[in-house]
């Protein structure tokens, strides 16, 4: 069997049909596909056997509620796939996916190959993202000059896709370190896995074609707003900083850099949403954590003025000021679209 298809499930009884279905789909069909009912709540675990019914390639996994370290875990234990697929239970993979990657490994020979993503709302592509290098076969010399220094962040914010889903990983080097993301981690799994796969691995291929569709839901439980991530984001930056990164030159740097910036991520999502009340507790949660030095340490060079501004005002403890700062963004660039709208109108 070449490849093993790895989907956690948790409360998406609405998205779930047509997840499975964009699997069963693929042009190419030596896979199976691996449904890990994560306790979920709600009709998932129902409509996950039901599929089992239709078709032999699929096997399904029931267990209490564990996270999705957890689900992924439980799901590579049965593996028998040669590559590993992950894929998310609310996004969809386009229908040669699965023949795409099949093609790359057997021409080059790969252990990872790293798909683009397209962005989806409500049937639209909002947005397409990828790892922002050439695409391509990188073998280890490769690796250590390429990726290396993009690895967590460089000094333009630019960094390789952090997101494990959307990437075929051979099961040998996948497994270890997939088994080892300590299930307490419930914000930047996929970061604590990827990582240690880009440093063990041999060769990668660098793919631009946008075979992953992530699904941007209003709902998702990944968009509510809560000052604890902070916090969940040190343990992310305590569980990598385990790993050997003698190659990686910068690695101190690359680590205050994405502490800044995901501190920076959250501030900014609390001024997107509105979260005034919220001003007070991030700046004791960040002040609080490592990410006070770290966001010290972090350095940048080409970023946008609106990044600039904010970090410079949180690198002196002005999170008031940065807040209101990101809130009045927000403001200006509404009213510059909806002058845009009416103009074209």
């Amino acid at each position: 069997m070449f490849f093993s298809v790895i989907v956690p499930v948790y409360r998406v009884e609405k998205y779930l049909p047509a997840c499975i279905e964009s699997v069963l789909g693929q042009t190419f069909g030596d896979f199976e596909l691996i449904l890990v009912d994560d306790g979920s709540p709600d009709s998932c675990g129902e409509i996950c056997e039901a599929y089992r019914q239709k078709d032999n390639r699929i096997k399904v996994i029931h267990k209490p509620n564990g996270g999705l370290a957890s689900a992924r875990r439980a799901g590579i234990r049965i593996a028998g796939g040669d590559y590993v697929f992950n894929l998310d239970s609310d996004d969809l993979i386009e229908n040669d996916t699965l023949e795409c990657a099949h093609n790359i490994i057997k021409d080059t020979n790969c252990e990872m190959v790293s798909f683009s993503y397209r962005w989806v709302k409500n049937g639209q592509t909002v947005d397409v993202t990828n790892d922002g290098i050439d695409e391509g076969f990188y073998d280890k010399k490769g690796i250590e000059a390429t990726i290396f220094p993009r690895l967590l962040m460089d000094k333009n914010m630019n960094h390789i896709s952090y997101y494990l889903a959307g990437k075929a990983v051979k099961r040998e080097l996948l497994t270890p370190h997939q088994l080892a993301v300590s299930e307490k981690i419930s914000l930047g799994e996929d970061l604590c896995c990827v990582i240690p796969c880009y440093l063990h691995a041999e060769s990668v291929y660098i793919s631009k074609k946008e075979a992953y569709l992530y699904n941007v839901r209003e709902d998702s439980i990944s968009k509510d707003f809560n000052t604890e991530q902070i916090y969940l984001i040190e343990d992310v930056i305590n569980e990598i900083s385990a790993n050997d990164f003698a190659k990686v030159a910068d690695i101190e740097e690359q680590i205050c850099r994405y502490s800044c910036f995901m501190c920076f991520a959250i501030l900014a999502a609390a001024a997107q949403g509105n979260h005034f009340c919220s001003i007070k507790e991030i700046k004791h949660n960040i002040i609080s954590s490592m990410h006070n030095e770290k966001i010290l340490g972090a350095e940048f060079e080409n970023i946008s003025f609106k990044s600039r501004i904010s970090i410079l005002l949180m690198k002196k403890n002005h999170y008031r000021t940065a807040f209101y700062f990101l809130n009045l963004c927000k403001y200006i660039k509404s009213l510059l679209k909806r002058g845009a709208t009416n103009h074209e109108s």
